[in-house]
């Protein structure tokens, strides 16, 4: 679905964190993404390659990097946002807004079990 857009794995939700909050650390963002930091520096590595981001190095710290978006990762991050809602409206056909409250009580259930320490 994202690949119609040009985006890899992981991709799509590094633009959504940044969409949300500009100017994070590397170190904040694997924390949400619940990513290694190895890991969350290959995929922004790949997207800074491509234009996506931009990764500063903060004004009071010059160990810490905050990740910016770029014009044109925010043009791919409304790309990004109407490809979910494509599926969204396809994946939730017929629900009822009482059934979809029940659905995401259930999944947070399910990954705070799955998450916890």
């Amino acid at each position: 679905m994202f690949g119609e857009i040009g985006l890899f794995r992981g991709q799509p939700q590094v633009l959504f964190n940044l969409g949300d909050r500009e100017g994070v650390t590397q170190t904040e963002l694997a924390e949400k993404l619940e990513l290694t930091p190895a890991t969350l520096t290959n995929l922004l590595t790949r997207m800074e390659h491509s234009g996506l981001i931009e990764r500063r190095t903060d004004a009071l710290d010059s160990r810490c990097s905050r990740i910016f978006l770029t014009d044109a990762g925010r043009i791919k991050l409304a790309q990004a946002v109407e490809q979910t809602q494509k599926m969204d409206a396809a994946a939730f056909a017929g629900f009822n807004v009482e059934e979809l409250t029940l659905l995401h009580q259930y999944l947070e259930r399910i990954h705070q079990n799955l998450t916890r320490e």
